[in-house]
């Protein structure tokens, strides 16, 4: 290989995302992960050489991050490089070394906003107390709902199976919600309703809006243990872009 070549595959960094992604199996959530990290992972390099040191300084950028989120960059970021060296477009395999666990469990920097709310757990009384407990519950925005229908709700299996943009998923139902709402006959009139009259309803039972509720979801899910590529499929995210705040 000419020395040119050789000093041009060491110091510059090709993308070949698309390339790397073709030659795995993954889910369209996954893909979008994928690039999502190495978009921003190239983004560091734009302006620089692709060097042991140049990784190092990409490691310590990752620093303001959880050590859970570093850890899954830098094996994104792995995983690429290596593709990038037996495809030829580096001239020697770089791997950065990954971060260690303090073997303490992480402190979550948003526990201090998590609520709980035990009105909503009260007998079901009003449309508005159903709304908030979907949106507790299963994460759903009101356009989500909108689309639901009664027969989504598989009681003897305890899942409610949610489609959006051709995309399915599958929430597990918890049995404290079942035993509120199980009995409700005339759902699907209310997921019928536009989007004005569920604000209005969410709002006479609770000052809390839609968005608070929905992050209080994003946060137990986090607290139980949810990678933040299962948190975005559960919410049906095509990209963990907005989650990352909370895994920081």
């Amino acid at each position: 290989m000419p020395l040119c070549m050789i000093l041009q595959n060491t110091m510059t960094l090709a993308n070949e995302i698309e390339g790397f992604l073709a030659s795995k199996h993954f889910s369209e959530n996954t893909k979008s992960n994928y690039t999502y990290d190495l978009t921003n992972f190239h983004a560091f390099f734009k302006n620089r050489k692709l060097t042991a040191n140049g990784l190092e300084l990409y490691k310590s950028s990752l620093g303001n991050h959880s050590i859970a989120a570093q850890k899954r960059k830098i094996s994104s970021t792995n995983q690429y490089l290596l593709y990038l060296y037996n495809a030829g477009s580096l001239e020697r395999f770089y791997k950065i070394q990954q971060v260690q666990s303090t073997g303490k469990k992480e402190e979550n920097r948003l526990n201090p906003y998590f609520k709980e709310f035990p009105e909503f757990y009260l007998p079901l009384n009003s449309l508005g107390q159903f709304l908030a407990l979907l949106i507790l519950e299963f994460g759903l925005n009101f356009s989500e709902i909108q689309q639901l229908k009664w027969k989504n709700f598989d009681w003897n299996f305890k899942i409610l199976t949610v489609e959006k943009n051709g995309m399915k998923r599958i929430l597990p139902i918890r049995e404290k919600f079942a035993l509120r709402v199980k009995g409700i006959t005339n759902a699907d009139e209310l997921f019928s309703k536009s989007r004005q009259f569920l604000y209005i309803e969410l709002k006479k039972f609770t000052p809390i809006s839609s968005k608070e509720i929905r992050e209080q979801y994003i946060l137990r899910q986090i607290r139980s243990g949810k990678t933040i590529y299962e948190l975005a499929g559960l919410l049906g995210l095509t990209t963990v872009v907005t989650l990352e705040k909370y895994y920081r």
